[in-house]
């Protein structure tokens, strides 16, 4: 019997093969700051303004805005990196706080230390979620 529901719900489900995922920041929230290591980037309007803003156009801004609304995290068994992890805090409208992240470069992943559970974010390099490299 046990073998029946448990065949029935691989098939409901899409068998084994499918991993469980968590979005960075929640669905319909709306980021309004981002501070990272050197620079924070603020929602003004429809755009953003980053401090400092020497060499940062709106572009990339609204690169790294698009990438952290869209990257999906998956829950990792990996060690945690003995690296410096590179701390960026998510500010959310509506929200009195701000969502730490602890970001880890892992060639071509990143890992995220957040709320004490690592996640790996596959095919997106850290420096796609950081202003860090402009």
């Amino acid at each position: 019997m046990i073998f029946l529901f448990n065949s029935t719900n691989n098939i409901l489900t899409g068998g084994d093969d499918g991993e469980l995922q968590a979005s960075m920041l929640p669905s319909g929230s709306r980021l309004m700051t981002l501070q990272m290591p050197l620079v924070t980037m603020e929602r003004i309007g429809q755009g953003w303004r980053a401090r400092p803003s020497e060499k940062i156009t709106e572009a990339q801004m609204l690169a790294v805005a698009k990438n952290w609304e869209v990257a999906k995290m998956t829950p990792s068994n990996s060690d945690l990196p003995e690296q410096m992890p590179k701390i960026a805090i998510a500010w959310l409208a509506g929200e009195n706080s701000g969502r730490v992240f602890q970001l880890y470069e892992d060639g071509d992943h990143t890992l995220v230390l957040y709320q004490q559970q690592l996640f790996e974010i596959r095919d997106m390099p850290i420096e796609t979620l950081l202003l860090e490299n402009y």
